[in-house]
């Protein structure tokens, strides 16, 4: 049995490796499709910009007129890309970072299942197969659909958030506690929101163990090095994100998805018909906290920076697992009804050949060498699985789950086959070849759903990756304050813009003023795609037209970087520390929002700025006879220089504001709308560096210190115990 058994594990991780389609994950092409085909542009500034240079954060101007890069998402992902790319191209790297998140699901869910620690449950992997699985929702995360459209840092979160459950509550190993709270850790670093379900169970396991105490200082010591740093420094900088306002849920349907129905519904007639102290036993509290976390927060959690559809996989994880735990337990009684072995075998073989029969239909011509793989693992398993009646059980859970999916071998095609393998890839090639031979600059584009046939719609989002300018639309939509004022620009110069950010009031098909508000925004070139934003575009005197690749037309705008300030200005005084923070985690509406302030008065083109924390004897007297000149401006990924005529007078920098930002010699930089900086420097020669806050060296050094201690007491109390 243990022989058959170790042959199970192979062929179940090959079964899940192929269907992953790891031929493509090893194959040198860029991923694309939904947000993954964006995530590579800070992925790889990560690798190559910071983790070479002994960073975890830092700034990068490549998208919203720069914004703060990891800071506000998340850094394991690229962390763990970054160590593959030690052996393997970026492409690769950043796919097989991809994949291991999906397995590392799997393997949590099937691990978090297992009766007895060291034990493989198979109904466990079957389980953990039918969660990836899903295919109800494509953005909450937890799913490879979501994965697939960019959420895989929530997987990641998932599976270390399983993973912790499991060696505090299952694991019998000597550090299984310190082993833990660096799970739980890694959780935080992969994604919040599910950090956040986790906590309260995993801190209700934590303290009822029975562990020493030492032990628990330890293992709180090692989390606290691993999240502190970016944990607390998002929190700190929550105001310096942008609200997205999505719209909660409100239905039940949206909560219970069809793909779990029949789990919810199961549970609920097990619970009326067989309920009893055997199945009471197989009940963990784990699953009954989830779905009660997830009902609670769904329906009455406060309506802030958290999504209520971000909910949704956790419930399908407690309810899927509620179902197979009673399921397990009552196994031997459903097979019971069929008489003898070999009815049972002819069953459960009539059975897996109809999913099968499904899954080669719908997918068999199209991807025919993974789809016969996968059948012919799912035989193999059943062949030698013929001795156990659970685990011949357990072989048709895994053959439903793939005879009803309906679109993800497709999607996983689609994104691991790479940009370079679609049909108009060319398109983009030669407009990257264009754009080359400008000098660099910061460009705006129109944003088009037809653009997905490049390998996803935010395709030219990779134009830092491939030019040297800039892309004002990038994906970190929260991460950047200039986010809502770009898409309220692009609203006027695009065809059919997809207007993102909830709550704004956007200008579609105000063309002019679109232009007007690209100059505020110091954008320097205009790409237009759609036929009537090209006639446009032609008939406006202030677009000037540089070349067309028969796709798209690309335009120069004259827009400064650099400006005076002379417009009447409005003094912002920001609220305490504890207002602002809490405006921030609960998006309270204030009235003293600078925001909104700035927002009226950027999109209403109003003659006056907001500025914050300012004062207006800081400067001199604008000299209006003499014209300002800015020479050798040099912005860079943290640092901006320029030469000035005018010293000792506000100047406009059309660079996001971010409280890291310090300039050398002078004032500021003072926050000023829509979202930018203003300093008044004391020389002639300006010099704004990016730097890392006093705040953040002390959590490093706090890091490192919990890190010391922890491995202090460890030491200390192993060498004890070996003494004994």
């Amino acid at each position: 049995m243990l022989k058959n058994n170790l042959f199970i594990k192979v062929a179940l991780g090959s079964l899940l490796l192929i269907f992953l389609r790891i031929e493509l994950v090893f194959s040198d092409l860029l991923p694309t499709g939904g947000d993954m085909g964006a995530h590579i542009v800070p992925t790889k500034f990560f690798v190559t910009e910071l983790f070479n240079n002994f960073k975890l954060s830092g700034w990068s101007q490549d998208w919203f007129a720069g914004y703060p890069v990891y800071y506000f998402y998340f850094p394991l992902p690229p962390i763990i890309t970054s160590l593959l790319n030690f052996l393997f191209p970026f492409s690769i790297s950043f796919k097989t970072m991809v994949l291991i998140s999906q397995v590392l699901l799997v393997v949590s869910i099937e691990m978090l299942m297992r009766k007895k620690s060291k034990v493989f449950s198979f109904y466990g992997f079957g389980v953990g197969l039918l969660y990836l699985l899903t295919e109800s929702f494509t953005i909450f995360g937890g799913n490879l659909a979501s994965s697939l459209a960019g959420q895989y840092s929530f997987t990641y979160s998932i599976a270390f958030g399983n993973l912790s459950i499991f060696y505090l509550v299952k694991s019998k190993y000597k550090f299984s506690m310190e082993i833990a709270a660096l799970l739980i850790g890694l959780s935080a670093l992969s994604h919040l929101i599910p950090f956040m379900i986790y906590l309260p169970i995993f801190a209700f396991y934590f303290l009822k163990s029975d562990a020493k105490i030492y032990k628990k200082i330890s293992a709180f010591l090692f989390f606290l090095f691993i999240a502190i740093r970016f944990s607390i420094s998002l929190f700190l900088n929550l105001e310096f994100t942008t609200n997205m306002t999505y719209t909660p849920y409100t239905q039940l349907s949206d909560l219970i998805k069809s793909d779990v129905l029949p789990f919810v519904l199961g549970v609920v007639i097990y619970i009326f018909t067989n309920m009893s102290k055997t199945s009471l036993k197989a009940i963990s509290g784990f699953e009954i906290y989830l779905l009660s976390i997830s009902i609670y927060l769904f329906f009455y959690g406060p309506e802030s920076a958290l999504w209520n559809g971000r909910i949704v996989p956790f419930f399908n994880l407690g309810i899927i697992i509620l179902f197979f735990n009673l399921l397990h337990v009552d196994i031997k009684n459903l097979t019971k009804k069929i008489q003898g072995k070999y009815p049972l075998l002819l069953f459960i073989l009539l059975t897996n050949s109809y999913f099968m029969y499904l899954y080669y239909s719908k997918w068999g011509n199209t991807y025919s060498t993974t789809t016969i793989s996968v059948i012919l693992i799912v035989l193999f398993v059943f062949l030698i699985s013929t001795n156990s009646e659970n685990f011949l059980i357990y072989t048709t859970l895994v053959s439903l789950t793939f005879g009803t999916l309906s679109y993800l071998p497709h999607w996983l095609n689609w994104n691991f086959s790479g940009y370079e393998s679609k049909n108009n890839w060319a398109d983009i090639t030669t407009l990257y070849e264009g754009l080359d031979t400008l000098e660099p600059g910061r460009i705006m584009w129109e944003p088009n759903s037809d653009l997905n046939k490049y390998g996803t719609p935010m395709v030219l989002m990779t134009i830092p990756m491939f030019t040297d300018h800039q892309s004002v639309e990038g994906l970190y939509f929260d991460s950047s304050i200039t986010t809502p004022f770009h898409f309220l620009t692009v609203s006027g110069v695009a065809e059919r813009p997809s207007n993102p950010v909830g709550g704004l009031n956007y200008i579609n098909g105000e063309f002019d003023k679109g232009f007007r508000l690209m100059e505020e925004l110091g954008v320097d070139y205009f790409i237009a795609y759609t036929s009537s934003i090209k006639d446009k575009a032609n008939t406006n005197e202030n677009f000037n037209f540089l070349f067309s690749n028969e796709v798209f037309n690309v335009y120069s705008i004259n827009t400064e970087k650099v400006e005076l300030v002379e417009d009447n200005l409005y003094i912002f005084e920001s609220p305490n520390f504890y207002g602002r923070l809490r405006n921030a985690v609960l998006r309270e509406d204030s009235e003293q929002s600078f925001f909104e302030a700035a927002f009226k008065s950027f999109k209403d083109e109003l003659n006056y700025k907001i500025i914050e924390n300012y004062d207006e004897s800081f400067a001199e007297p604008s000299d209006k006879n003499t014209a300002l000149l800015i020479s050798d401006l040099n912005i860079q990924n943290e640092l901006i220089t320029f030469k000035t005529n005018k010293p000792n007078q506000l100047h406009l920098i059309k660079v996001s504001y971010f409280p890291n930002w310090k300039i050398k010699n002078g004032l500021g930089p003072f926050r000023i709308s829509p979202s930018f900086m203003a300093v008044i420097p004391k020389d002639e020669f300006v010099e704004i560096n990016f730097e890392t806050s006093n705040v953040e060296k002390a959590l490093n050094l706090l890091s490192i210190l919990t890190l010391f201690g922890a491995l202090l007491i460890t030491y200390r109390h192993k060498k004890r115990s070996d003494n004994v």
